[in-house]
């Protein structure tokens, strides 16, 4: 982890009279703090930073800057306290063929290890060197994990004789922000989104540098992500909810960035409070969150999200049951198992004990109650309509154990997936047609 300056060195400008190229000396200013006159803006940073604050001083040329300033510039450095062994030099091509630009991206980024801190300046960068350096950035906060300390660029047409030092990372931040939205958006993970809000100062993209949003998407998307689908909408209702108010005063990026988190989980909230019963709401709910497990490639738990779709039927004319209460949970176990069987398997096929007295916990007994309303269901062409259900728990139970009881895991989950979401559809418009749900 290593403190790394890295900059650019071009020609400057060409003095016709000494027919040679060169920097005016001036003077920079940086946190209020000036610097010695000096031709070179990387000189007049490390002596305002410390000559002693970098492991290593890199300077990125053309063969043609490297011969005409480099050693006045290492000379220049080491006068004001920079070890000789910390100064690298990296030259570069001149040519703008995209294998020379592919080139020099892949020479800068040997250079930087990984979770370096890195110190840039951008002044004097040669034709599309600064793209190129952008791009390097960018890929090295991924790939590398490096932290951005500074991007300094020196403004020397401002004022030429006290030109400021302007920090340009806050630019830089704005990558961050975008890729924490869209992990949260793809992915429905909430956790870089949550960094970034811990790492930025408070002034950049405030619209989003909230820590208590951070904080209300990791706990709806650890929702979304570990199925605790009875508490989704809450969680959801919680999230928009902060985002909304956000929303009122915010302005552009952080506008742009909120509106697409609102997009995306506007969705799984609700205008009304849960019910708390197997409602139209409720199965539309479970819907929505297995299109969206689904959209996230979340695979294992789209599919058990969908089995527990289709037992909670069985579920839809059960009195007292409350799904937020100890009782209404111990009955689900006692009913939706049950007709989750009687819907994988052939009617005549049921082989469930025999009824029994007082046994409120005998599938028998339990079979025997949902008996009229799979009968009702059986009438109106629902029960055929679900005939998928055993085929799609097979996919449920291989993930579930890993697929260990198989060759291998089924290489058309993904295809499959869509196929029984769609049938779910179906049957979740049959049960309002037939004024069930």
């Amino acid at each position: 982890m290593a403190s790394v300056y890295l900059s650019f060195l071009g020609l400057g400008q060409f003095n016709k009279d000494r027919k040679v190229y060169e920097y005016t000396p001036t003077v920079y200013e940086l946190n209020g703090k000036e610097s010695g006159k000096t031709q070179f803006v990387q000189a007049a940073e490390i002596e305002l930073l410390g000559s002693d604050c970098f492991d290593k001083v890199i300077i990125v040329s053309t063969k043609l800057s490297h011969d005409t300033h480099f050693e006045s510039l290492k000379h220049r450095l080491m006068d004001i306290g920079v070890i000789e062994d910390k100064i690298f030099n990296l030259q570069i091509g001149d040519s703008m063929t995209p294998e020379s630009q592919w080139e020099g991206f892949e020479k800068i980024l040997s250079h930087i290890n990984k979770r370096d801190r890195l110190t840039i300046d951008l002044t004097h960068g040669f034709r599309a060197s600064s793209i190129i350096l952008s791009a390097a950035i960018n890929f090295l906060q991924k790939a590398k994990a490096i932290q951005l300390m500074a991007v300094y660029y020196g403004a020397f047409e401002k004022n030429r004789q006290l030109a400021p030092i302007i920090d340009m990372k806050d630019f830089y931040i704005i990558n961050e922000w975008a890729e924490g939205v869209s992990r949260l958006i793809e992915d429905a993970d909430a956790r870089k989104l949550g960094q970034v809000a811990e790492l930025s100062p408070v002034n950049y993209v405030q619209d989003l540098n909230d820590k208590q949003i951070a904080k209300a998407f990791d706990d709806l998307t650890n929702c979304v992500r570990n199925v605790d689908v009875n508490n989704v909408t809450q969680k959801a209702n919680s999230a928009i909810t902060l985002v909304v108010e956000k929303l009122k005063n915010a302005t552009g990026i952080g506008k742009i960035l909120l509106e697409t988190v609102y997009d995306k989980f506007v969705d799984l909230t609700t205008q009304e409070p849960v019910s708390g019963v197997y409602d139209k709401e409720y199965f539309l709910l479970q819907y929505k969150i297995t299109k969206m497990l689904l959209e996230h490639k979340l695979f294992m738990q789209a599919y058990t999200v969908m089995r527990e779709l289709i037992s909670s039927i069985g579920m839809i004319q059960v009195k007292k049951v409350n799904i937020a209460a100890k009782k209404g949970r111990n009955r689900r176990q006692q009913y939706a198992e049950v007709f989750l069987k009687m819907i994988e398997i052939q009617k005549e096929e049921w082989a469930f004990p025999e009824p029994g007295p007082n046994n409120k916990k005998n599938p028998g007994n339990r079979c025997e109650e949902l008996k009229p309303y799979y009968n009702k269901l059986k009438d109106v062409g629902i029960v055929d309509t679900l005939s998928f259900t055993k085929e799609m728990t097979q996919y449920r139970n291989g993930f579930d154990h890993a697929w260990t009881g198989k060759d291998g895991a089924f290489i058309d989950i993904e295809e499959k997936s869509l196929v029984f979401l769609n049938k779910i559809k179906k049957v979740l418009s049959m049960l309002q047609e037939n004024k069930i749900l």
